[in-house]
């Protein structure tokens, strides 16, 4: 006798098996249990596509009768939204709606008021209109009304998008692919995500633009030896001369050049390279002089970076090497710091709390997770993103950390792998995060490693000075800001409350026509308020102000990092944030100097 494995799909496929045998006036006695059912079943791993084996099956078993999806030509795509977020058995209802509309565009359900064409066009349309939960941009609007909580929507809408070709559909996808990896976040897994699901919406069809294919490529094919199994690829590099091993190392490279994206292809050329032919490594790592210098002065400590932290997991952190090789600050005392890195303990307090995290499988991947993020974080800076939490002013910090001082950034993660703990003086007080309440983190899975582990201790120490900066009659970051950067930070400091010449002092202070040399000094904070579409407040926000100069158009802009990895966005009426095609580097955001300045509410000046 069999072991029976109890699980929703069982139950689902008995409720559903008694709504289709009920006589028709008794039907409405058992959809609710189907509805309930279908509930838990959705919350499973593949629960979509297991109810969605019934969808052709839901009219005729009277699932909809006496409800308001009953009537497929009644309904509205405008109104899917509203169902789905309402939650419930409403939103069930809806979505099983639409995997029945699914079925009959894909023509699997022939519907008698309903063609397959006419599926598709409804289907598009609810896509269109709720692209914002498709591709959940990381914006304040969206971090502010917890969109990115409504996982239930977004996969349905993922669901639909992976199974009907719509190219009104697959243009936006793949355009919000070509805006995110522009700006080279260090958490690429939004990115992969709607790659893959634009490679199966496309359903192997001809992609001629070359910009569409070119992020595919990378991450499946980015060679043209790079197209098989893994181990069949290590092979063939075994069996290769050395020209042919520089071509690979050189197209290798040029995929992470053309689009910040890593396959596991790469991993297994660098640890091929790293093994055997340790000259290929300037192949594939270094893009000028400076990085050269420093790959062959510090080979040592950049092997040990790759046999301890670059996995097929981590290994984004392949492309976070090559930038950092291009940085001047491979000083004894950053070295020191980066061996300290990979072979210091992890205190206890540190291995409790990532114990409870699936992906971590031991110690060892603790730390190479642990290596090859601030690996990531000293190489590209302006990578690291809030995610959906109101974290921006620790986020920020860590930014400018590894910007301006990054042997210190090095030695506080050191000494908090040992201790657990965070200290930074406040006014002749040291304030430590073991003797605060840690700020919980309200979003987990968008962050990077290295943020997950020290955003809530940075957190509650920001708060803390909030509240001893509190009632003194001004901003109080005009004392926490230089105190919680540490360094570096300008002693001047305006706000639009308190300072009657608040925007004549910015343009005095920032304008390069009014201050040349203003470049020298920066990134320094800045304090601005974000607005909707229809001019609500939607609060302030802490970013870093970059660079300010003419653009290629000869315009003077304000370059800045925004925390919010997905800085292109409306800040304001209608007002859009650049990320690219206007002189910005990878990570930087930028507006016109004049549209900036509608913005700003506090910045710091030198003195």
């Amino acid at each position: 006798m069999g072991l029976y494995l109890y699980s929703s799909e069982n139950s689902f496929q008995k409720a559903f098996q008694q709504l289709l045998l009920a006589p028709l006036l008794s039907k409405k006695f058992f959809q609710q249990t189907v509805f309930d059912i279908a509930s838990d079943l959705l919350k499973e791993p593949n629960g979509l596509e297991k109810i969605y084996r019934y969808a052709h099956l839901f009219d005729s078993s009277g699932l909809f009768i006496g409800k308001p999806w009953e009537d497929v030509k009644k309904l509205n795509p405008t109104l899917v939204r509203g169902t789905l977020q309402a939650g419930g058995t409403t939103g069930v209802a809806e979505i099983l709606s639409e995997l029945r509309i699914l079925a009959i565009a894909r023509g699997e359900y022939i519907h008698p008021e309903m063609t397959a064409g006419e599926a598709t066009e409804f289907l598009t349309k609810v896509l269109a209109l709720n692209i914002d939960l498709l591709i959940m941009k990381e914006t304040e609007e969206n971090r502010v009304k917890q969109l990115y909580k409504d996982e239930q929507a977004s996969e349905i809408l993922r669901f639909i998008s992976e199974h009907c070709f719509s190219e009104r559909v697959f243009e936006n996808l793949y355009q919000e692919v070509d805006n995110l990896a522009v700006q080279r976040p260090i958490v690429t897994e939004k990115i992969l995500k709607l790659i893959a699901s634009a490679k199966k919406l496309a359903g192997g069809l001809e992609e001629t633009d070359s910009k569409l294919t070119r992020y595919e490529k990378a991450v499946y094919s980015p060679t043209t030896m790079a197209t098989s199994t893994i181990e069949s690829y290590e092979n063939k590099l075994k069996t290769c001369d050395d020209n042919a091993l520089v071509k690979e190392a050189h197209q290798l490279k040029s995929s992470m050049l053309q689009t910040g994206l890593v396959s596991p292809y790469h991993v297994v050329f660098l640890k091929f390279a790293a093994n055997e032919k340790q000259h290929l490594l300037e192949n594939l790592l270094t893009i000028d002089n400076k990085s050269r210098d420093n790959l062959k002065s510090n080979l040592p400590i950049i092997l040990s970076l790759i046999s301890t932290s670059v996995t097929i997991d981590t290994r984004r952190s392949i492309y976070g090497l090559l930038c950092l090789l291009q940085r001047d600050i491979f000083t004894n005392e950053f070295v020191y710091e980066l061996e300290q890195l990979m072979t210091s303990p992890i205190h206890e307090d540190i291995l409790v709390r990532t114990n409870k995290l699936q992906e971590i499988r031991g110690n060892d991947y603790l730390k190479s997770l642990i290596v090859s993020e601030m690996v990531n974080i000293l190489g590209t800076p302006l990578g690291i993103g809030q995610g959906f939490n109101p974290t921006c002013q620790s986020t920020r910090a860590i930014s400018y950390w590894s910007q301006k001082e990054p042997v210190m950034l090095l030695n506080m993660m050191n000494k908090f792998l040992k201790t657990g703990n965070f200290s930074i003086d406040f006014e002749g007080k040291t304030i430590s995060s073991n003797a605060l309440s840690l700020i919980p983190l309200e979003d987990e899975d968008h962050i990077d490693f290295i943020s997950y582990l020290v955003v809530p201790h940075l957190d509650a120490i920001y708060f803390e000075m909030l509240k001893a900066a509190d009632g003194r009659g001004q901003d109080p970051h005009k004392w926490i800001n230089p105190a919680f950067h540490m360094t570096g930070i300008w002693s001047g400091f305006s706000d639009i409350y308190s300072d009657l010449n608040f925007l004549d002092n910015f343009y005095y202070y920032y304008h390069p026509t009014n201050n040349p040399s203003v470049n020298k000094g920066l990134p320094q904070p800045v304090g601005i308020t974000i607005y909707n579409r229809s001019g609500q407040v939607l609060g302030a926000h802490a970013i870093l102000i970059q660079r300010v100069e003419n653009d290629p158009k000869g315009v003077t802009r304000v370059y800045f990092y925004n925390p919010n990895n997905d800085s292109l966005q409306i800040w304001g009426k209608s007002i859009r944030t650049s990320v690219t095609g206007n002189g910005e580097l990878p990570g930087e955001s930028s507006l016109p100097f004049e549209d900036f300045v509608q913005f700003i509410y506090a910045f710091h000046f030198p003195q």
